[in-house]
C-alpha cells in the first residue's frame, strides 16, 4: 500500500470538486484507491490524503480522458507527495 498527500487548487466551487472526487473514486478508483480523506481549505483549494495499492495504477487513472478533460475545463492542478513512515 502507499500514501499520498495531494494539494489541489481549482476554478469551480469545492462542492463540484468534491462531488467530482467521489464521482471519480467510484467508477475509475475500484481495486486502486483503498481509501481517502478530502479536505477543504478554501473554495478553490484541498488537501486529501489517498491510500492506494499502487502508484502506477494511481497515476494511470488520474491520466485517463475524463480526468486530463476535467483537469482542462476546472483548472485543476495537483500536486502529489508519497508518504513515508507509519501509519
Amino acid at each position: 500500500m502507499e500514501r499520498l498527500f495531494i494539494v489541489c487548487t481549482f476554478d469551480c466551487s469545492f462542492e463540484y470538486y468534491e462531488e467530482t472526487i467521489e464521482k471519480f473514486v467510484k467508477e475509475y478508483g475500484d481495486g486502486v484507491v483503498i481509501d481517502y480523506d478530502l479536505n477543504k481549505i478554501n473554495d478553490h483549494k484541498s488537501h486529501s490524503f489517498y491510500n492506494v495499492t499502487s502508484l502506477e495504477a494511481f497515476a494511470k487513472i488520474l491520466d485517463n480522458p475524463f480526468a486530463r478533460e476535467w483537469d482542462k475545463a476546472n483548472n485543476c492542478k495537483d500536486i502529489v507527495y508519497k508518504l513515508d513512515g507509519p501509519l
